[in-house]
C-alpha cells in the first residue's frame, strides 16, 4: 500500500470519526435542551391548567342556572323529543315505569325530588350515597350535563348530554314521567 493510499484511508477514517463525534455531541446537546424545554413546558402547562381551573370556576359561577330559568326553559322543551332521547339513550340501563324496578342503573320512575342515592335495593356509588341532596331540576340538569364532574366517582359511565336542547327535553320528560307515576 502506498503512502498516498494510507493518507486517503486516514482522511476517510478521520472524517467518519469527526462525523460520529459531532453527531454524538449534537445529540447530547439536543437531549439537554429537550429536557429543559420539557420542564419549562410542564411548568407552563401547570400554570395554564390552574388558570383554566380558575376560569372554569368563574364560568360555572356565571353559567349557574336558576330553578326559575330552568322551569321557563322546560316550558318550551319538547316532551316527545325528550321521551325519544330517553328511550334511545337511557332505557337500556334505567327503568321508567311503576312499580320501581332497577336495571344496571337505578329506576328513574319517580326521580324528581327523590333523595339522591335513596333506593334501598340499588347499590349506589359512594359519591351519590354521601350526597345530602334531592333530585331537583337543577341537580338533574348538572348531573345529566356532566355526570363525572357533578358526582366524581359515579358508576354511571354515560359521558353526559352536551346539547342543551336535548338535555332540557330529557329533563322535561323525566319531570313529566315522575309526575305521572306519582298519580
Amino acid at each position: 500500500m502506498s503512502s498516498e493510499s494510507n493518507k486517503l484511508l486516514c482522511a476517510i477514517l478521520s472524517a467518519i470519526l469527526v462525523y460520529l463525534l459531532a453527531s454524538f455531541i449534537s445529540e447530547l446537546v439536543y437531549n439537554i435542551e429537550t429536557k429543559k424545554n420539557a420542564k419549562l413546558s410542564y411548568s407552563l402547562e401547570k400554570i395554564e391548567n390552574s388558570n383554566n381551573l380558575e376560569k372554569a370556576q368563574i364560568d360555572t359561577e356565571i353559567k349557574k342556572i336558576t330553578e326559575i330559568e330552568i322551569n321557563e326553559l322546560l316550558e318550551i322543551a319538547d316532551l316527545e323529543k325528550g321521551k325519544s332521547f330517553v328511550n334511545k339513550n337511557c332505557a337500556s340501563c334505567h327503568d321508567f315505569s311503576m312499580p320501581i324496578k332497577n336495571k344496571i342503573g337505578p329506576s328513574l320512575a319517580i326521580i324528581l325530588n327523590r333523595k339522591i342515592g335513596s333506593l334501598s335495593d340499588y347499590k349506589y356509588s359512594k359519591s351519590l350515597l354521601n350526597m345530602e341532596k334531592e333530585w331537583s331540576l337543577i341537580n338533574l340538569y348538572y348531573f345529566l350535563e356532566k355526570p363525572k364532574e357533578w358526582a366524581p366517582g359515579t358508576k354511571m359511565s354515560y359521558r353526559g348530554i352536551s346539547d342543551s336542547t336535548k338535555l332540557l327535553n330529557t329533563i322535561k320528560y323525566l319531570r313529566e314521567n315522575s309526575i305521572s307515576n306519582e298519580n
